[in-house]
């Protein structure tokens, strides 16, 4: 009883500062938020006002979030653009209709700021804050005018292909968080214009933002690797190709819409042939990383750990890689001893190799003080170790 009581006094606590701020940023001439309304209500409130419908998609563990609501929100120059412009309205996604329109909306990031007319249409929205607030507001102008997500969509709908408005397009999905749509306008402009790109920055820097495998200007530019990099900065171009085709397996590992996680291993193998063919060196490194990732994915966690076994046996893994792992069992595999005793295994030769690497260093020169790591590893194996042997 006594722990009830201490929830619903935090919780009445949380409540009444949340709307301490939102009251405090009217008062002082910040935006407006409408309280206690759902999003069908504040639409139907902008249209009968004859405005638009700003919403703020956030949670209460989101850093930014929590920036743009006590920080930037609050500023006058903020509410006197909202107020007049938008009915505005916070969405929590994770409690109430949130993770309903989460899926609906398609958000991907907190905060994720959308904008509709009276009309409940999309017009746009921005990805991440700023706490530069003019700064701010100059992308909310410019994405609800003639440089907005719904009428540059409306324009490549149409068929405008210019290069100047397809590059500016792609400035705006960035912001917008809309890869597959990014992936798509970015192919249109670099479709047959390899050799463009070999004179014009503009289109290759294009093509380093975007670069993805199996398209046409993707093999172009691995035909002529060597007069790329006598162009511009080979590691550059090294580095992106090296991460296109790292992040291009993510694909193969999809989604249902009921939930359900699903492997495409023919895609995968076909895939695999193509960096045979370009002869990629970390290929074997991206085959077994993207078999560890969708057996993560789809909770297959014998799978997992046996594939995460080889990748150390085959290739050794950065403490980063074994950490991540390890808490992804530590979290969602707690009760399969097998798995854990194969993660404590990869601990425990870390932990040696750790202890190896230590004994061969030579002493630091007088007054020079070791680097402090992010993350202690070793404490972590160890406590970790006890913790799956328990």
């Amino acid at each position: 009883m006594k722990e009830m009581k201490e929830k619903i006094v935090l919780f009445l606590l949380s409540f009444c500062i949340s709307l301490g701020v939102l009251r405090a940023q009217e008062a002082e001439g910040g935006v407006a938020f409408v309280e206690g309304k759902t999003f069908a209500e504040a639409l139907a409130m902008a249209k009968a006002e004859g405005k638009m419908l700003f919403v703020d998609c956030y949670t209460t563990w989101c850093g930014p979030c929590r920036m743009m609501t006590t920080k930037v929100f609050p500023q006058k120059l903020m509410g006197d653009y909202f107020n007049a412009k938008f009915v505005c309205l916070k969405v929590d996604m994770e409690k109430g209709e949130g993770p309903q329109l989460h899926k609906q909306w398609g958000v991907r990031a907190y905060p994720t700021f959308l904008f509709f007319d009276a009309e409940g249409k999309e017009v746009n929205r921005i990805v991440g804050g700023d706490s530069n607030a003019a700064r701010f507001l100059e992308k909310v102008k410019r994405g609800i005018g003639s440089k907005g997500l719904a009428a540059m969509t409306a324009r490549y709908d149409a068929g405008d292909r210019d290069t100047t408005f397809l590059t500016d397009y792609l400035d705006v999905l960035g912001s917008a968080y809309d890869a597959q749509k990014t992936e798509e306008v970015a192919g249109e402009l670099l479709k047959g214009r390899g050799a463009d790109m070999l004179t014009n920055a503009r289109l290759y820097e294009v093509f380093l933002k975007h670069a993805t495998p199996m398209t046409e200007p993707f093999r172009y530019v691995l035909s002529h690797k060597d007069e790329f990099c006598a162009r511009y900065d080979k590691d550059q171009l090294e580095a992106c190709l090296s991460m296109a085709w790292m992040n291009y397996t993510r694909r193969f590992i999809r989604r249902g819409a009921d939930g359900k996680v699903t492997y495409d291993q023919a895609g995968m193998d076909a895939y695999e042939k193509e960096m045979k063919k370009w002869k990629v060196e970390d290929r074997e490194k991206i085959v077994q990383l993207a078999a560890i990732e969708a057996a993560q994915a789809m909770g297959e966690w014998k799978e997992f750990a046996a594939r995460c076994s080889r990748f150390i046996d085959e290739f050794g893994a950065p403490d980063f890689s074994i950490y991540s792992w390890v808490q992804a069992i530590q979290k969602n595999c707690k009760d399969d001893a097998e798995v854990k005793a194969e993660a404590a295994g990869w601990m425990k030769a870390r932990l040696a190799a750790l202890e190896a690497e230590k004994a061969r260093q030579k002493p630091l020169g007088e007054g020079v003080v070791p680097a402090i790591p992010m993350i202690d590893f070793p404490a972590f194996y160890r406590a970790t170790i006890a913790e799956f042997e328990n």
